[in-house]
């Protein structure tokens, strides 16, 4: 069954190398973002979910996102359904980043540079694309109602104007 409302997680696709003091001030700065994006929605919860890549492909990401040389992670939101467990919740983010990193790369953004993303895939589960798909599709992670994705497109564009 659907839920009416969304957890929202916040996706940092990030340099597996950046200090952690500049993840960690990055970190903060995008979870306020997010905190008034969603201020005066029905979500189930709010949490961050990072997606380490290798420098060469996170200095292309950059690039092709015309982010400064200071920058250290790269962020989005996304919808999920609430009933989801950490492990599962973790590994719905970070494939939901890599679609878009995938994309991006199908594009030529990335300037052929190899990806190489390590998936924290829960035990037990194939590590195929196609196969974490196919058990987030089965885990219901985007089952959402109607009032949930209405709530997450307000929450998306003023995550976007911010």
């Amino acid at each position: 069954m659907p839920s009416d409302q969304a957890f929202i997680v916040v996706t940092a696709i990030l340099d597996q190398t950046a200090r952690p003091a500049a993840i960690t001030l990055s970190h903060g700065d995008a979870l306020e973002r997010a905190a008034k994006a969603t201020a005066a929605r029905g979500i189930a919860g709010l949490d961050i979910v990072e997606l380490p890549i290798p420098p060469k492909a996170f200095s292309a990401l950059r690039e092709s996102t015309g982010r400064s040389q200071d920058t250290v992670a790269v962020y989005d939101v996304f919808p999920l359904t609430p009933h989801l467990d950490g492990a599962t919740r973790r590994i719905a983010g970070q494939f939901l980043a890599a679609e878009i990193l995938w994309a991006l790369e199908e594009q030529g953004l990335l300037k052929g540079v190899p990806l190489n993303l390590k998936l924290d895939v829960p035990p037990g589960w194939d590590k195929s694309p196609k196969a974490v798909h196919e058990k987030l599709v089965e885990a219901g992670a985007l089952d959402l109602g109607e009032k949930a994705i209405e709530d997450f497109k307000a929450v998306k564009a003023a995550w976007d104007a911010a």
